[in-house]
């Protein structure tokens, strides 16, 4: 059987429209904490959204700025950096929002407003109502961030494979299915700057 071509990302943020996002929580409460948290590591990790539900304190080191994976395709463990900035976020969280979100499902990072799970629905209402007050009007979910890390890590001139192992992939080719991405931004280049390419 011939394979079948894998689809490309559909959307992609640029960096101030994922700054925007980031930026969009309320930081006076609890909420805003988490929330603020909850998008600083989808951003900087490209963790799938079922990954980070299933996160726990023991998972982050906001020291040494590292964050465990545990769960995933393939089921296997993987140790990712932090950036400073979802390092803060994540150690504000858990010094001034979570003690007061804390219920049933005290052993998870990340808790609901009444101290339950974050499944993957209420990710993706944080994720939309963080865009919209944004002002970005893409479609964005949280596997959007995934998507934009990866492209955004490879115009900053990061090595495939260190994108590979940060997103958990266990093939090289789901990975490059990244750098096709920057194919048409290299296709627009050649456009407007080769003198035979207009």
């Amino acid at each position: 059987m011939p394979t079948v071509e894998k689809r490309l990302p559909r959307t992609v943020l640029t960096e101030e429209e994922a700054r925007r996002i980031l930026e969009a929580p309320e930081m006076g409460g609890v909420i805003g904490l988490r929330d603020r948290a909850i998008l600083e590591t989808l951003y900087a990790t490209g963790i799938r959204a079922s990954e980070l539900s299933n996160l726990t304190p023991f998972d982050v080191d906001v020291e040494e700025k590292t964050l465990r994976i545990l769960l995933g395709k393939g089921r296997k463990d993987r140790h990712v950096p932090l950036t400073h900035a979802a390092a803060a976020a994540i150690e504000a969280y858990l010094t001034k929002g979570r003690p007061k979100l804390l219920g049933r499902a005290a052993r998870l990072l990340f808790l609901s407003r009444r101290g339950g799970r974050m499944n993957r629905w209420a990710l993706t209402c944080l994720v939309h109502r963080s865009a919209e007050a944004a002002g970005v009007e893409k479609r964005v979910a949280c596997h959007t961030f995934r998507h934009s890390v990866a492209t955004h890590l490879l115009r900053g001139g990061a090595d495939i494979r260190h994108i590979q192992a940060l997103l958990g992939h266990g093939s090289l080719s789901t990975t490059e299915r990244y750098t096709r991405v920057e194919l048409s931004d290299l296709k627009e280049v050649v456009h407007r700057a080769h003198p035979r390419g207009r």
